[in-house]
């Protein structure tokens, strides 16, 4: 008996370290996949933003072809430097089509982000979760991985399914142009790794604050409430304007932009903010699942 007994915890902690052992990164990545997938709000929120997005731009094809018809039918069909010109601005225009729904996806997919984590505090699955994968910053790295990859892919059919719809509504103005345009396969890549970015940025502030309703209210005031008291300030100071050009909703606008103006920044410059935006707040939930108790 007094040596049975300690072979056999001996024997419970190597099978213990055994299945640590065999926790690799990818069963824990698989695992949130069946987190995510299993819930039916999950599915409610990614169709809304599917359809969400394709509205946006439909609603900014029509616009952009009524603009095309008005100019047609004040000119008669003229020609002249200013009138190509400005044909070249509705071409521009157009080819932005597909990249619209951002405006109103970013908030859906940072609020299903901040879920992912937040919810499990709420209803402490959380201590499941770290339990089955002891490596905290490996959980916290999985969820990443899945909810930015699911709302890269949703940007990315969101705005291949746009920019085909909106050809039939540019193709009667002479708008329609072809995926492989100038800036459009960039635009709607951009379009991808914008929401990705936005999701990590909700994750992180879901796990730092570690309350859903809380992590979605902080998210969506920066994405939304932060950009209006800072476009008041700018009448104000021109400071305040150039700060606005750093807040990532703004960013992501010049991210997926086909153009941008003189005064914004450049596509790959909007890149790199929101991507800070969302490393500084994917590392405050590192460090603050690994040092706090779950």
């Amino acid at each position: 008996m007094t040596t049975t007994a300690p072979a056999s915890r001996r024997e419970a902690a190597a099978g213990r370290q055994d299945n640590d052992a065999r926790l690799t990164f990818l069963r824990a990545v698989h695992a949130e996949w069946i987190k995510l997938t299993s819930l039916r709000s999950s599915y409610v929120i990614l169709t809304i933003t599917l359809l969400g997005m394709v509205g946006v731009c439909m609603l900014k094809a029509f616009s952009v072809a009524d603009m095309a018809s008005g100019f047609a039918a004040a000119y008669g069909g003229q020609t002249g430097e200013g009138q190509d010109g400005i044909l070249a601005e509705f071409g521009i225009l157009a080819r932005e089509v597909p990249s619209a729904g951002i405006v109103i996806a970013q908030f859906l997919i940072a609020s299903l982000a901040v879920m992912q984590i937040g919810a499990e505090y709420g209803t402490r699955m959380i201590t499941t979760t770290l339990t089955v994968v002891p490596r905290r910053i490996t959980a916290v790295l999985a969820k990443t991985l899945v909810i930015a990859g699911t709302a890269f892919i949703v940007g990315i059919v969101g705005a291949l399914v746009s920019y085909v719809l909106a050809q039939l509504i540019l193709a009667p103005q002479g708008l329609s142009y072809a995926l492989t345009a100038d800036g459009v396969i960039p635009s709607v890549l951009s379009t991808g790794v914008y929401l990705a970015l936005v999701a990590v940025l909700g994750l992180g502030i879901g796990a730092l604050l570690r309350n859903s309703a809380g992590g979605i209210v902080t998210t969506l005031g920066i994405l939304i409430i932060l950009p209006i008291i800072v476009a008041i300030l700018s009448g104000v100071s021109d400071v305040s304007r150039d700060i606005s050009l750093f807040l990532p909703a703004s960013a992501g606008n010049d991210m997926v932009a086909i153009r941008t103006p003189q005064d914004h920044l450049t596509q790959i410059q909007g890149g790199l903010v929101v991507l800070v935006w969302a490393a500084v707040a994917l590392a405050g939930a590192l460090v603050t699942v690994k040092q706090r108790d779950a």
